[in-house]
């Protein structure tokens, strides 16, 4: 009888390959992606004093009725370019077995690492202090922080929550944080039939502060110099903020804030036929972007909310 190796070539799976892939990006919703047609220009802000003003609206029969003014303030953007590339010897395709797919792997990859340079630079943006006013940061610390012996974590989101201009509707938490608040007791207490046990889900979180969604950072990164045995770090940290966004912001709408971009994402490929036997194609993936947060008063950050 003969043995499976006399039988049978080892040859790749084609239903299966392994491959890690970074956590669900949350940038697109924490900052949405407004499309503009000039790589830099002004844009207007109604001035936020014109809307809440009391007024006396009352007029006599013969009278004129009171007049009112109001005017608009004036912002700017300008966008940063954005590209990464990779050369792919047609060999390569050539030879690929299924299910891989150089070209469309390639690009995957390509897009995956724009997103965590994209996912980066708005974390850095809404977890960095200096974007809040100074009424709207708490900073936590020692047993204070969720989890601690003086901590008071419901109050502490309710008050983000209601201390934004526009009431929260946005509720954004580090992994690390996440991680901490869905067990505490006074979480699970709040959000779970009496006597159920379980971890607090987002949906329960949006639903016990009367917000429209819960977005967990989870993405990673390599921290460590290139080099070095890599050291895998969570982008958005330990910290939690609160804030009014509109999915879809455009003309007299308010927001947090948005990314402006002149160019979205955009894939330009080339073909070399110098490079090897069969040459090679040159894949980029291209876009421009400037984050700006334009009502920083529509926010609120809780810094360091677990240790």
């Amino acid at each position: 009888m003969p043995e499976t190796k006399d039988v049978h070539v080892d040859s790749v799976l084609t239903e299966l390959s392994i491959r890690y892939r970074n956590e669900a990006m949350i940038w697109p919703q924490v900052l949405p992606v407004v499309k503009v047609s000039k790589r830099s220009d002004k844009f207007y802000i109604y001035r936020k004093e014109d809307s809440y003003r009391l007024t006396d609206d009352t007029v006599a029969p013969r009278a004129m009725p009171n007049e009112l003014s109001w005017g608009v303030l004036e912002d700017s953007y300008s966008v940063k370019d954005h590209a990464l590339g990779d050369w792919l010897p047609q060999e390569v395709i050539d030879a690929a077995d299924n299910p891989l797919r150089p070209e469309a792997d390639t690009v995957e990859f390509l897009n995956l690492l724009l997103d965590i340079a994209q996912e980066q630079r708005v974390a850095q943006l809404v977890f960095g202090p200096s974007t809040y006013p100074a009424e709207n940061r708490l900073q936590l610390s020692g047993t204070s922080q969720w989890g601690q012996a003086d901590d008071d974590p419901i109050g502490d989101v309710m008050a983000a929550v209601e201390g934004c201009f526009l009431r929260a509707n946005t509720l954004v938490f580090g992994a690390e944080a996440w991680a901490v608040f869905r067990q505490l007791p006074e979480v699970i207490e709040a959000v779970k039939p009496t006597g159920q046990a379980g971890l607090a889900t987002a949906a329960e979180v949006a639903a016990l502060f009367e917000v429209q969604r819960v977005l967990i950072g989870r993405a990673r990164y390599i921290s460590t110099p290139e080099g070095q045995p890599p050291q895998y770090t969570r982008l958005w940290g330990k910290h939690m903020a609160a804030l009014y966004v509109e999915p879809s912001p455009g003309a007299r709408s308010i927001t947090f804030g948005v990314t402006f971009s002149e160019t979205l994402r955009t894939v330009f490929r080339d073909f070399d036929p110098k490079r090897g036997v069969k040459g090679a194609h040159y894949l980029k993936v291209a876009w421009n972007s400037d984050e700006k947060v334009i009502a920083p008063e529509l926010g609120y950050l809780i810094q360091d909310a677990v240790a």
